[in-house]
């Protein structure tokens, strides 16, 4: 037993030596990031005030609109991603405890008490003729308690299980970006709804404007002071300002439809937050921070960065086939055919043993395992180089895109003030009868349009400062 138990120790040594030097740890990850950006303000991601607790309870209420942000606690609560992904994380969390459950001792009591009577005409109930104290009737009574253990001396199990809880961190990540997600989207579908609301306002009262003009036109007309052509060029171009009602409308329900989705309900619930008229929200430019900081804030950077954690991990569990798989086993427990002897020396049966499985002729087979797995990890590798890239090329694109509509935004607002200024000069010309009713709709149409740029500006603006979030992740 001395020698057994020397043996097995020596054998444990030399296959943890091996499972170690055959998968090393993995070495420390060098993704592909800048030291600063170009065109994202990397200042610190620290604030005060608002900002600070617009970051502590949701990036979202950097807009400062209570509607949305309703809307968004909502989404969250009930939107089938995000259920989706909490299921994924349950799920991941108990493969995790799985994997870890499968390194330790496993033990489990069984017990059966039966009673059968055997035929006199078959098998051994035809010897109760011949012999008087044989009885047909058999009483038999088991209880044991087994125990055993995977001895795990490659290291297959464990590696097992660091890729099982890099899954499960991966899984958590998931979540986050499933609610990163789905907040960005009812953002969208909200700033999508508020500019298309205000837009369906400014081209009715386009077509307002545009249908007085029609009847001065024609009123013009009948007293033969202007002309028909004047009246169709006018008619025409009252139509094409009506076309644009309907798709607006057409705008206005598709949002809010897909506002109700995303908040778990049907398309045709009534939603109390988009109840009455609000401006476009606006928001601040968020804080990029520093590069870096990407490659913990953006969950789909954790979750590639968790990928590659656990296909480095399966490499491990795949190498440890190579070696020679021990477990130890014991049982104790009483069988008899009498419960007078139950519990008794006579009746306790007791057992030992040492397993051992190894793959030794399926060397091939291996082979092409644990090929597949380095494999595996080398794509994981690209992959999170790749996200990495792609993070960080969609934070400097996002912020030179918000750059530009800030820029746009305050041109589109110059224009506005000169063409209301315009307009107060011709109310002005109107009360002291230099110019007509009719000159002075075109004034107003001018300012109508000059605002309808403005909303469509704004809304630019407010969707640049969406992607910058996204960018960021959140």
């Amino acid at each position: 037993m001395i020698r057994l138990s020397r043996f097995v120790s020596q054998l444990g040594a030399t296959l943890l030596l091996a499972g170690c030097a055959g998968n090393p740890p993995l070495a420390p990850l060098k993704p592909p990031v800048a030291p600063n950006w170009q065109a994202a303000n990397a200042a610190p991601r620290q604030q005060t005030g608002l900002a600070a607790s617009a970051q502590q309870e949701g990036w979202w209420r950097a807009y400062g609109d209570p509607a949305l942000d309703a809307l968004v606690a909502r989404a969250l609560a009930d939107n089938t991603d995000v259920a989706v992904a909490l299921a994924r994380v349950d799920q991941a969390r108990a493969a995790s405890r799985a994997n870890g459950a499968a390194r330790l001792p496993s033990g489990q009591v069984s017990g059966s008490l039966a009673r059968a009577e055997q035929s006199l005409d078959s098998g051994l109930g035809r010897l109760t003729r011949y012999v008087p104290t044989l009885s047909r009737t058999q009483n038999e009574a088991v209880l044991s308690a087994s125990l055993g253990w995977d001895l795990d001396l490659a290291g297959g199990l464990r590696k097992g299980q660091q890729a099982a809880r890099a899954d499960a961190v991966a899984a958590q990540a998931g979540l986050a970006a499933a609610q990163l997600a789905v907040a960005a989207s009812v953002v969208e579908s909200y700033l999508d709804y508020r500019a298309a609301q205000a837009q369906l306002a400014l081209a009715q009262a386009r077509v307002d404007q545009l249908s007085d003009r029609l009847r001065f036109a024609e009123a013009r007309l009948a007293h033969q002071d202007g002309s028909a052509r004047d009246r169709d060029d006018r008619a025409a171009e009252r139509s094409a300002a009506s076309a644009a009602v309907p798709l607006l409308r057409a705008q206005v329900d598709a949002a809010r439809y897909g506002l109700a989705v995303l908040t778990g309900v049907t398309a045709q619930t009534p939603l109390p937050e988009l109840a009455g008229a609000a401006d476009i929200p606006q928001a601040s430019d968020p804080a990029a921070g520093l590069p870096a900081d990407l490659l913990r804030l953006r969950p789909d950077l954790v979750v590639a960065e968790a990928q590659v954690l656990a296909a480095h991990a399966r490499v491990g569990a795949a190498l440890g086939e190579y070696w020679p798989h021990v477990t130890l086993n014991g049982l104790i427990g009483w069988d008899t055919n009498s419960l007078g002897s139950f519990g008794a020396d006579s009746a306790r049966v007791t057992q030992g043993a040492i397993g051992l499985r190894w793959r030794l002729f399926d060397f091939a087979r291996i082979d092409a395992e644990v090929a597949a797995a380095k494999g595996r990890e080398r794509e994981s590798l690209a992959s999170y180089r790749g996200a990495v890239l792609k993070a960080g090329s969609q934070v400097e694109s996002s912020f030179a895109a918000l750059a530009a509509r800030r820029a746009a935004l305050q041109a589109q607002q110059d224009q506005l003030t000169a063409v209301s200024s315009a307009l107060h000069r011709a109310e002005a010309a109107l009360r002291v009868g230099e110019i007509s009713q009719d000159q002075l709709r075109g004034a107003t149409l001018a300012q109508i349009a000059a605002k309808a740029q403005v909303v469509e500006a704004r809304a630019a603006l407010a969707q640049a400062v969406l992607a910058c979030h996204r960018a960021l992740g959140g």
